[in-house]
């Protein structure tokens, strides 16, 4: 709808609402109705009701979705949060029926009646009185066309839940989940802690931060990037089974898989487990959650049925490289040679420039010509030691760690590893690290003295676990956006998108 028209309606609507306002109603009351029925109560209370309907009086309130003026009488769909419910006005029952030509649709309205069908079968409330609770000035979206610009149906979620009850059941399911995910964790004697949001040193992750001023400590802080470093202190100060779901922040380029806010961060922490632990928990973790949330192991995700049934196939970081590239890293074991390699073979989408570093064109490499070839959950394990500066060494091949990720269909599910409790070798690389930051690399791991410090009175072998639940959630609800899963997702700003297209 263009905008000259919204504000033929808003005008329109205005004249409706002073209308109301000199009759002396006032059109935002505010009424106590706890007690009202919900839609779907009704419906399934009454589903047997005859024509004549039920001495019952029952209280309802929603927006109205539609409304059919037939002379004496009106039909109209309420919406509740339950879902929706015909509600029927006759002159002959009630004193304010003309106030219906003040009533539209978008409107919030009580409703007090009696439940009964109609001719066609249809249950619905016989209305014996209402009353506006909210007048509407904006019209809502055409009920056939809907929203079907995603921008807008992003900006304006509010919007989106009127108009579709899809979206709003997603989110719904999406909330159980989340209670399935930290049900599983309780029962497994972890304990939910929260750490700091605002961080003097960012780390835990690759990634470049938000930064902040402290006004009244006059200097920068951070958004954190992972809830790694604090929770690990946590085990050093003694907790074993720790665990943390909540908001990350990682300042990077807006995409399907990707998001900048990323408000349902899970990450555990157990002592005295390892990585090969890890992913049998992880295997029953997914199946439990899954089986309780939508009661299957297999999704469908797009025109693919994903089967998330264990046990997942495992293949080394080195295996999988060869087998779709026909490169085996360990012959590779520098910057320079791999890049050369990479070039030489002419391996499309690699950007082998953009990397400052071995280990950032290992992970380049890997997940431009790698990992879209993953499509059943499969765990990956045993990346080279130069990718994660947090890990522990393999024992066997210390040019590996002992790190596994859960891949489904081209993406990175589960981040996990036997967490560096070696605090000499663990300030060794981040010493390391400084010099990637100096050469460019703005998500190299900044040097924290006080989490080095913390690893000298000691941690306990312990492994660690990471998951976006929203990710998750995109592929066990079929989003093939990650920003169809937040209500309000980081949207570029329409002033910039004006000034864009002036330009």
């Amino acid at each position: 709808m263009a905008e000259e028209d919204y504000n033929e309606y808003f005008k329109e609507r205005l004249k409706k609402l002073q209308k109301i306002e000199s009759l002396y109603i006032n059109p935002y009351p505010q009424d106590n109705l706890t007690t009202k029925s919900m839609s779907a109560d009704i419906l399934k209370k009454y589903a047997s009701i005859s024509e004549e309907g039920s001495k019952d009086l029952v209280i309802i309130a929603g927006r109205l979705m539609t409304i059919r003026r037939m002379g004496k009488i009106a039909f109209s769909h309420l919406l509740d949060d339950a879902g929706k419910i015909q509600v029927v006005f006759q002159k002959d029952l009630l004193k304010d029926f003309d106030l219906l030509d003040l009533i539209e649709t978008g409107d919030i309205i009580s409703v007090k009646g009696h439940p009964f069908k109609t001719s066609r079968g249809e249950l619905s409330v016989r209305v014996s009185e209402f009353k506006l609770l909210a007048k509407a000035l904006r019209q809502l979206p055409e009920k056939f066309h809907g929203l079907k610009d995603d921008d807008i149906r992003l900006r304006k979620r509010y919007l989106d839940l009127i108009m579709d009850p899809e979206v709003k059941k997603f989110f719904v399911n999406k909330t159980r989940l989340i209670k399935e995910i930290r049900n599983f964790m309780d029962k497994n004697g972890f304990l939910e802690v929260q750490t700091p949001i605002l961080q003097e040193v960012y780390g835990g992750a690759s990634a470049e931060p938000f930064t902040t001023h402290y006004n009244t400590l006059d200097c920068d802080f951070y958004l954190r990037i992972s809830t790694e470093l604090h929770l690990k202190r946590l085990i050093v100060g003694g907790f074993e089974k720790i665990y943390e779901i909540g908001p990350v922040f990682r300042n990077e380029g807006m995409d399907a898989s990707h998001l900048q806010e990323i408000p349902n961060h899970f990450e555990f922490y157990w002592a005295y487990q390892d990585y090969k632990g890890l992913m049998k928990y992880t295997e029953e973790m997914i199946a439990s959650v899954l089986k309780n949330t939508i009661g299957t192991l297999k999704i469908k995700y797009g025109d693919k049925e994903i089967n998330f049934t264990p046990p997942y196939p495992v293949i080394t970081f080195k295996d999988l490289i060869l087998k779709q590239t026909g490169i085996d890293i360990d012959k590779f074991k520098d910057y320079e040679s791999l890049k050369a390699e990479i070039k030489k073979r002419n391996i499309k989408d690699v950007k082998v420039d953009s990397a400052k570093h071995y280990g950032a064109l290992l992970d380049e490499f890997y997940k431009r010509a790698c990992r879209p070839s993953i499509i059943q959950p499969t765990f990956l394990i045993q990346y080279p030691t130069e990718m994660i500066p947090l890990a522990k060494r393999n024992e066997k091949d210390p040019s590996k760690i002992n790190s596994v990720q859960l891949l489904v269909d081209g993406w990175e599910l589960v981040k996990a590893y036997d967490e560096l409790n070696n605090p000499i070798d663990q300030k060794l690389r981040f010493i390391e690290q400084q010099e990637f930051l100096k050469e460019g690399d703005k998500e190299a791991h900044p040097y924290d003295k006080d989490f080095v410090e913390a690893l000298e009175y000691g941690m306990p072998p312990t492994a660690g676990f990471g998951l976006g639940i929203d990710r998750f959630c995109a592929l066990v609800f079929d989003r093939q956006n990650i920003r169809e899963t937040l209500f309000f997702p980081t949207m570029k700003p329409e002033s910039l998108i004006k000034k864009d297209e002036e330009k």
